[in-house]
């Protein structure tokens, strides 16, 4: 996959999310919590599966923690991290 700007990775995901789930708000800051967009368990794992496809990376059980998959800003510095390694 060719190297991705954080402003194209946000794109991407903000594009992914305004599709798949309806109330989803893009106007929202990216610290708001994915659930306050209705993204529940179910929603967390189809943005795993997502991630992993789209973007080519290996997530662990241990790595589904709000601390990762909790706001969109979570979500972005994730991705980058899992990106380099």
């Amino acid at each position: 996959m060719p190297t991705l700007t954080p402003s194209e990775i946000r794109e991407q995901l903000l594009e992914f999310f305004s599709e798949s789930f309806p109330l989803f708000d893009s106007a929202m800051p990216d610290t708001t919590p994915m659930a306050e967009h209705g993204i529940d368990s179910l929603g967390t794992t189809e943005t795993v599966l997502y991630l992993e496809d789209h973007f080519q990376i290996q997530i662990e059980d241990s790595e589904l923690t709000r601390a990762n998959l909790g706001t969109m800003q979570a979500i972005l510095a994730f991705i980058e991290r899992k990106l380099k390694e």
